[in-house]
């Protein structure tokens, strides 16, 4: 609880900031999300989610620029593993990308491409696992012991393109988590799970300076 106060803290005073400097973005995701384990790739579930960005200059010369986008998401993924039966998890994420944006020569005022990489940190708000098909979803619990599902805080790095056009960003985003969600009480034998997103957005501007 208090690692998702802290992360609202943060966030409330960076986009409160950027909000007298720069356009705040509602952001809508839509996507796939899966695991890799150490015996193999988990299934893939749905993945969506609805959040707020911005954008605020660092560099800013005549033919590119460079700025720091933080997001605020709350995403919803999980995964199928088969291992020792199908478990069908879903659970949902309070997720914050910190991304460095390059906006290269030829992007325009009102249109243009950007590209953009970091490192996100994300907290697990509440999840539910199924062991087979025919069983009622069951509520996980998060953190390091032996009783717990997983682990709930994630981490790793953020990929991202866009393409601009006017206030709209329309774009891709992968989620490379490199955090072993397995609790660590219960690690055995080098097992691990880390978390893979892959995302379609659109975010619009609401307010701020162009």
């Amino acid at each position: 609880m208090k690692f998702q106060l802290l992360i609202l803290f943060v966030c409330v005073h960076v986009f409160a900031y950027a909000q007298k400097h720069n356009p705040v973005y509602i952001k809508g995701d839509f996507g796939l999300s899966s695991v890799k384990t150490n015996s193999g790739k988990g299934g893939m579930e749905l993945a969506f989610g609805i959040g707020l960005e911005s954008y605020t200059a660092i560099i800013k010369e005549d033919d590119y620029d460079i700025s720091f986008n933080p997001v605020l998401s709350y995403l919803k993924t999980g995964y199928e593993l088969t291992t020792g039966g199908k478990v069908i998890v879903n659970y949902i994420n309070l997720a914050l990308p910190l991304s460095f944006v390059v906006n290269p020569p030829g992007s325009g005022e009102s249109i243009g491409l950007a590209f953009g990489a970091g490192p996100f940190v994300a907290y697990a708000v509440s999840g539910k696992f199924n062991t087979l098909s025919t069983d009622p979803y069951k509520k996980m619990s998060f953190g390091n012991g032996t009783a717990d599902n997983r682990k709930s805080v994630d981490a790793g790095i953020v990929l991202k393109s866009s393409i601009r056009l006017s206030k709209v960003n329309l774009g891709m985003q992968y989620n490379w988590g490199l955090t072993n969600l397995i609790p660590k009480d219960r690690i055995a034998n080098g097992s691990y799970i880390k978390s893979r997103n892959f995302l379609f957005y659109l975010s619009f501007a609401l307010g701020g300076k162009k």
